[in-house]
């Protein structure tokens, strides 16, 4: 313990940071676990569903390959691995770009919107139930708080 502890004081460990890094880990750890259990009944993973998600939401049906990878909660390892799959599986189509063929575009099928209709209720359904202990005000809180970190 003596020797953790003189580590700890070298490193300049400030525990209250360590205690808050610790926390926000394991909530994210949770809240992941139990939607991508919850998308199991839409035969959806997480990261599946965080695609979906983001070209449904746009504008155009359709959204880049590389700005969906921004935009993701979670990156997969390999998104053209996950995206080809996704393809397979009808979810989506991919497609290169008509004028830059460096950039794949990706858009929702007609199967994907109904998995995404299956899914949406089952996992917002998770995060109300986790969630459910804070005021609207206390999540907007929470949200302002957290900002910082994930950009």
């Amino acid at each position: 313990m003596k020797r953790f502890a003189t580590l700890s004081r070298q490193a300049k460990r400030d525990l209250d940071a360590s205690r808050a890094a610790l926390s926000v880990m394991k909530v994210g750890a949770r809240v992941a676990r139990e939607i991508d259990r919850a998308l199991a009944g839409a035969e959806l993973t997480l990261p599946q569903f965080n695609v979906l998600m983001e070209i449904a939401a746009s504008d155009a049906g359709m959204m880049p390959m590389h700005e969906v990878n921004a935009r993701l909660v979670t990156t997969p390892p390999n998104l053209s691995w996950l995206t080809g799959r996704m393809r397979d599986a009808d979810l989506i189509t991919k497609e290169r770009d008509r004028d830059d063929a460096r950039v794949v575009q990706l858009a929702i099928t007609e199967t994907g919107w109904k998995a995404l209709e299956q899914a949406m209720p089952l996992a917002f359904e998770v995060e109300r139930r986790l969630l459910s202990k804070y005021s609207k005000a206390e999540l907007r809180r929470i949200t302002t708080l957290l900002e910082p970190l994930m950009h």
